[in-house]
């Protein structure tokens, strides 16, 4: 009889996890025109006027995955020089110095072999003609699967790994939610060690209120989790959470203080043209409030059933425009706000 309640149970848990019975809602009051063709978005971040967007395709690597560079005042989409030969990246992070003149970018790269690490880069002429210059790559057995870097410092960070687990037996129920899996790992300068863990599918990640908090996207709990961090040992807390319809994947901040979260109400729609091309998966964009660094109240701002774009994995807002891509969709959109 235990062995019955459980397996409900589990099967309860992968059916909520991955939003099987949940539909997206259409609608956006604006209008998008495609800003750029690239395999796919992973992730981007916008400093200095230029948005840095994080090119490769959730389907395999290609030659011309990248960083790449779009103006926010006009201008076209070009992959900077300075990556290393095999790049692919995953989520980004943006560093800046304090009197606002250096700025560096961290990434996950997985690399063609599997093997990941993270690479980070000095960005020279940001406002100009923007280049990467490499600074390091560090790499470690705790990145099992990482997804997203959050920078707190020049040589500090936090990675969000969607699993964590090396054991084959539990990937699957992991995968599909039945199984926490995910954690979350803070580099001091010298070594990983483990923040939080017993995550369920970890996705992206973010520092809010000038370091005070790291506001964590889990796409498997469909919910953002938000931690108070001590600023010298990077220790998190747990300090509130907010539940979802849809599970997120990438988030961003915009100039208003609020979170713009991309994410999927039903995953097997996103897994199915994750698999398949010709497959659609719809997208969503929420905006999210937050007090003291809490997720408060979100709110649907951008719904499409996957022909506009299909799977949308990050959304940002720069100046009076929402740019918005998808790792599955080869178009970067910029819409009107």
């Amino acid at each position: 009889m235990l062995a019955i309640v459980g397996l409900v149970s589990a099967a309860a848990r992968a059916v909520w996890s991955n939003g099987v019975v949940f539909s997206t809602p259409v609608g956006f009051t604006g209008s998008c025109k495609v800003a750029g063709t690239v395999p796919g978005v992973q992730d981007i971040e916008a400093a200095n006027g230029t948005a840095f967007v994080s090119v490769s395709s959730a389907r395999g690597p290609s030659a011309d995955d990248g960083i790449y560079a779009l103006p926010l005042a006009g201008g076209a989409l070009r992959k900077l020089a300075g990556g290393p030969r095999d790049f692919h990246p995953r989520g980004i992070g943006l560093y800046r110095t304090p009197d606002g003149k250096g700025l560096f970018l961290m990434v996950v790269n997985k690399r063609s072999t599997g093997r990941f690490s993270i690479d980070s880069f000095e960005v020279t002429d940001p406002s100009g003609t923007p280049t990467l210059v490499a600074q390091g790559t560090i790499e470690g057995g705790m990145l099992i699967n990482p997804q997203d870097v959050a920078v707190a410092s020049p040589v500090s960070f936090y990675v969000a790994n969607g699993t964590a687990g090396k054991n084959r037996l539990l990937h699957i129920p992991q995968t599909y939610g039945v199984l926490p899996g995910g954690n979350i790992l803070y580099f001091n300068g010298m070594s990983f060690s483990e923040a939080v863990d017993g995550l369920y599918g970890t996705h992206s990640l973010i520092l809010t209120g000038g370091g005070t908090h790291l506001v964590v996207g889990s796409l498997l709990s469909r919910s953002l989790t938000s931690f108070s961090r001590e600023p010298f040992t990077g220790a998190l807390i747990d300090a509130g959470n907010l539940v979802l319809p849809a599970g997120p994947e990438k988030l961003s901040m915009d100039a208003q203080g609020q979170l713009l979260v991309a994410g999927h109400a039903n995953l097997s729609d996103w897994r199915a043209a994750s698999a398949d091309p010709a497959k659609r998966a719809p997208s969503q964009l929420f905006r999210v409030t937050l007090l003291n660094g809490v997720p408060q109240d979100k709110e649907q701002i951008y719904g499409n059933d996957g022909r506009e774009l299909s799977g949308a994995s990050v959304g940002i807002s720069a100046d009076k425009a929402l740019l918005i891509g998808s790792s599955l969709d080869g178009r970067l959109l910029s819409c009107s706000q």
